[in-house]
């Protein structure tokens, strides 16, 4: 008997990596497999908090920035995150492609993306992380167009 297929999905929190997201359910829920959802935050707290567009939690006082960006990207997480068994979920810091990648390299079968084409004839364009991590994964990819999975 065959070992349960183990799927990566990395998310930023658009549109096109929600897409991936249902993709990968999708093809968890038919094969019986678990599904891990990957995001990769900025190294540093102070970028994380700019990038996330959370200013607020820059006047907090010292010592508790990285309390509360790691608290922010948990409950962000936890949004996506669905409430079965089969899924789980793993905060990166570093590079989005590297971050991946390594994890990628953990065990899991299969990595799931989401496209970053905008507009029409951009559909066919990929973005620079999904381009690197295509090129350097060490699993299969899987790199899912946005509005295509039901």
């Amino acid at each position: 008997m065959h070992s349960p297929l183990r799927v990566l999905v990395g998310v930023d929190f658009s549109p096109e990596s929600r897409a991936a997201v249902r993709a990968a359910r999708n093809l968890v829920k038919r094969t019986g497999g678990e599904l891990t959802i990957a995001h990769v935050r900025p190294v540093s707290d102070i970028r994380a908090a700019v990038v996330e567009e959370r200013g607020d939690l820059l006047r907090r006082p010292p010592g508790q920035l990285a309390r509360d960006v790691a608290a922010h990207y948990r409950d962000r997480l936890g949004k996506v995150v669905g409430r079965r068994r089969d899924e789980s979920y793993r905060l990166i810091r570093s590079d989005p492609a590297p971050g991946l990648c390594r994890e990628a390299a953990r065990g899991y079968d299969l990595l799931v993306v989401g496209t970053r084409g905008r507009g029409r004839g951009a559909e066919f364009l990929l973005g620079s992380t999904v381009q690197e991590v295509i090129h350097s994964s060490p699993i299969p990819v899987v790199v899912v167009p946005a509005g295509r999975v039901s």
